[in-house]
């Protein structure tokens, strides 16, 4: 084999290297893209969740207190009319005592 021959395989070999070397990177960047894609999706899907979680438990804590609300004024509403029956109740012996003591300030 002679020096030309060799010269010629070995830019033969330095230009197989180099497609090699130029196939291996283009690889490297799909592999490194796909794995950029991946890791979004995984945290987007997490993300959801979460949200989806954090509504939920927003949504429960909301029916609580509207429920808590509820039980607080009916409560109130039963406290109220009580108390309101109570009123009348003393408003007719405050009637019944006024009326009285005017009838015994008017026989007197």
């Amino acid at each position: 084999m002679g020096k030309a021959e060799i010269i010629v395989d070995i830019k033969k070999a330095e230009e197989k290297v180099r497609a090699m070397s130029l196939d291996a990177e283009d690889k490297r960047k799909q592999l490194q893209a796909e794995g950029k894609r991946k890791a979004l999706a995984i945290m987007d899907a997490a993300e959801a969740s979460i949200r989806a979680e954090s509504d939920a438990r927003l949504s429960k804590a909301k029916a609580d207190i509207d429920a808590r609300k509820r039980t607080i004024s009916d409560e109130g509403a039963r406290n109220a009319s009580a108390l309101a029956a109570e009123a009348r109740q003393k408003m007719r012996s405050a009637k019944e005592f006024v009326l009285s003591e005017f009838e015994r300030v008017a026989d007197a």
